[in-house]
């Protein structure tokens, strides 16, 4: 028996390393790094950040714009196919305030315009040369007085063909926005001329009305501060010896004070060519205007 167990001892560690290499063992527990916290709160990606958040416009349905344009009209009048005469001659080129409207309705994607302005100067002077004005002729020396009248109205809709409104701020409106109309119409001109002296007058009236095109183009910051450019082209071909061409540029900056008011500052310039049977207009009405926009 001794001999048996004596033969078994030396084998009990090596059986009880076989069990237990046996047994099931724990997966080893790896070190488990401590990480900050990546959340973010959800961002509101600005315009310039090249991602954008639709942002609704504000809706309104009409607008008004009452301006004072401090114009200075220029340029050479013919009468009776005599040679063209400046309006410096006749002292009727200083500049003067005068009335500029607009009045717009909008039904997306069309805006209608109405837009009107004024002038009409007058002034007496010393001619510096002779003057001819068809029959009449004045001579240098003469006191004159002169009256120089040429009001527009224009009817036009436009139609818009690209908007953006980008990213909502705190009221709701967008931070931006830009759009581009492109417009058509009609414009209509009602003038006079006239110079009286001490034994001639000499005067003449027209009216005329030319197909237009052009666009406006717009930018706006929170609905606050807009930058607005306004350009048109208008022509007729000659016809029973009338004719016509205009150039009309506008520039202006509104600051909204409040959501329905805005006041604006701007720049105009107007290039006109008038020619009829027995009256000729080459020149241009220009000046900056301010005033008050209205919209509902």
């Amino acid at each position: 028996m001794r001999r048996w167990i004596a033969a078994i001892l030396p084998l009990l560690p090596a059986a009880a390393c076989v069990a237990q290499s046996d047994d099931p063992q724990p997966a080893p527990t790896e070190a488990v790094e401590a990480r900050p916290d990546t959340a973010e709160p959800p961002r509101r990606y600005g315009f310039f950040s090249g991602t954008y958040e639709r942002a609704p416009r504000p809706i309104w349905l009409a607008e008004v714009e009452a301006n004072a344009w401090y114009a200075s009209p220029g340029g050479d009048i013919s009468i009776g196919n005599t040679e063209p005469t400046g309006t410096a001659g006749f002292n009727l080129d200083s500049p003067r305030a005068t009335a500029m409207v607009e009045a717009h309705l909008r039904s997306d994607p069309w805006t209608f315009t109405v837009r009107g302005s004024l002038l009409d100067v007058g002034a007496r002077t010393t001619l510096t040369e002779p003057v001819t004005l068809g029959p009449a002729t004045f001579a240098a020396g003469d006191s004159v007085s002169s009256g120089y009248r040429l009001d527009e109205i224009v009817f036009r809709a436009g139609y818009k063909v690209y908007q953006f409104d980008a990213d909502a701020n705190a009221r709701g409106r967008p931070l931006l926005s830009a759009g581009l109309d492109l417009m058509g119409g009609v414009r209509l001109y009602d003038g006079t001329f006239g110079v009286e002296g001490p034994v001639s007058s000499a005067g003449a009236s027209f009216t005329h009305v030319e197909p237009l095109i052009g666009f406006t183009a717009d930018i706006t910051f929170a609905d606050r501060y807009e930058i607005q450019l306004q350009n048109s082209y208008g022509a007729t071909p000659t016809i029973d010896d009338q004719r016509s061409f205009t150039f009309d540029i506008q520039a202006t900056f509104k600051y909204r004070f409040v959501d329905n008011a805005a006041f604006q500052l701007g720049y105009r310039l107007r290039r006109t060519v008038l020619e009829g049977s027995d009256f000729e207009l080459d020149g241009a009405v220009a000046g900056v205007f301010a005033g008050l926009t209205v919209r509902f």
